[in-house]
């Protein structure tokens, strides 16, 4: 009866929870698994699950994040290499290479977020992308011109949108990134000469290829859904899906909205205008890190 009863007090303390923090949402019932739990037990049982799913996805979201940064940024290393005098590269051009990738991550973006919302597997999908930007990134070891490394640089950033979108909020491993990808580049860039490749050429092959290999362990590693963390037990992952739908006033029903009331819903939204207003304000001081390098080199 204790038991019961410790539940029942847990259960009416979520609805309470529901109702003060979404006005007006539909109030899900407390699967039974979790009502037998006591306040204490709930308590618990949620601190376990999330710190299970913090050890797979943030670790593996921090790598992406930063292999990211590093193949979106690492046209500034190249250009102190000499990428702009092997391929012959105007000031104007290579600011061109510099700016066309944020178009692609501009048209992506939004089709991402709406694409990751309708499929069963967005892990998957993000593994995918990012095993196909490694791609791009290598394959700009064999560019020949303006027209070639500017349409990489687009299909770079195309293909990174659909992880920054879902990552921006994990900002912080940008950090990392400026702290050690001179470092990293330096190292690389002393391959120069080594099988007649110039050294920004190696330095393009391998940051994609290491972002290829790590996107193919990812695939295996990032879940797709919570019964996909293989470590949570049934009342854990009971508990990641009750709190998951509390937290979304809904049930997640991917079949309810289509991709064009999607898309409108999104254009409407004022959250959209900011977070592109706050994407407008990270993009512009992007230019210290592909324009600040050159500048130093300069110096002396």
């Amino acid at each position: 009866m204790d038991v019961e009863k410790a539940g029942s007090i847990a259960h009416e303390s979520i609805k309470e929870d529901v109702s003060q923090e979404q006005k007006g949402a539909i109030e899900h019932p407390m699967p039974e698994i979790l009502r037998s739990l006591s306040a204490a037990e709930y308590r618990k049982t949620g601190r376990r699950a999330t710190l299970k799913m913090d050890i797979i996805i943030m670790p593996t979201l921090m790598i992406t994040f930063i292999l990211n940064f590093l193949d979106r940024n690492n046209i500034a290393a190249a250009k102190l290499a000499g990428i702009t005098e092997d391929l012959h590269l105007s000031e104007t051009q290579y600011q061109t290479c510099v700016s066309v990738l944020f178009v692609g991550y501009i048209i992506m973006q939004i089709p991402s977020n709406m694409i990751i919302g309708k499929i069963k597997l967005p892990g998957v999908y993000i593994c995918c992308a990012m095993s196909l930007w490694g791609i791009v990134t290598a394959a700009q070891t064999v560019v020949k011109s303006f027209a070639s490394l500017a349409v990489a640089r687009f299909a770079v950033g195309f293909l990174e949108a659909v992880f920054f979108s879902g990552g921006l909020p994990f900002l912080q491993p940008t950090a990392l990134g400026n702290a050690f990808g001179g470092l990293l580049a330096i190292a690389i860039l002393k391959l120069d000469g080594k099988y007649g490749l110039e050294g920004w050429r190696w330095l393009f092959l391998v940051e994609g290829v290491v972002t290829v290999g790590l996107a193919l362990l990812f695939a295996f590693i990032l879940p797709n859904s919570p019964d996909g963390i293989k470590s949570l037990s049934e009342t854990e992952r009971a508990w990641v899906k009750f709190n998951y739908e509390k937290d979304q006033g809904q049930s997640d029903d991917r079949s309810e909205v289509s991709a064009r009331q999607g898309f409108m819903l999104a254009v409407r939204d004022p959250k959209t205008w900011l977070m592109l207003a706050t994407l407008y304000c990270i993009f512009t001081s992007a230019g210290v890190t592909n324009f600040f390098p050159p500048v130093v080199a300069t110096l002396g």
